[in-house]
């Protein structure tokens, strides 16, 4: 169910919000292998609590959160700088993850936390990593993109 909610929830905002379609992975693949072709993938995450506890999460490459940013703000993607790159990011999360929330339960049972920057994803450590509670992979034209919950 909640996998459901976050696939509708990241459709939502990528293409309300940025402007930009994306089409989910079918199949298993993992992390790692998924964005091994993305250079400078940057994190971000927020905690939830409700009767469910946990994490959001959402990995986008630099040049994929400079495109975003850059329709989110209306600016060419020349002019988005680190602030706006890591602000988008944070954004982003916050609506993907708020926007599932809502989908699980309309009373509106579950507090939001700050979301926050996590910086560069490292790779060769997510082909190590235990799976998160919930991961979906997607794509938009140009990027490879993550997102999923982790459970505390």
């Amino acid at each position: 169910m909640i996998q459901t909610h976050l696939k509708e929830a990241i459709s939502r905002v990528m293409e309300t919000m940025f402007f930009l379609p994306v089409q989910f992975l079918d199949g298993p693949q993992a992390l790692g292998e998924w964005l091994s072709r993305e250079t400078n993938v940057l994190e971000a995450q927020i905690e939830f609590q409700g009767s469910r506890s946990g994490r959001g999460f959402l990995l986008v490459p630099v040049q994929g959160l400079k495109e975003m940013a850059s329709n989110f703000l209306g600016l060419r993607e020349a002019e988005v700088g680190e602030e706006q790159v890591q602000d988008t990011l944070r954004e982003a999360v916050n609506m993907m993850t708020g926007q599932m929330l809502s989908l699980l339960d309309r009373g509106g049972g579950y507090a939001l936390g700050i979301p926050r920057f996590a910086g560069e994803r490292n790779l060769s450590e997510a082909r190590k990593e235990k799976s998160p509670g919930v991961l979906l992979l997607f794509e938009t034209e140009r990027n490879h993109l993550a997102a999923g919950v982790i459970d505390p």
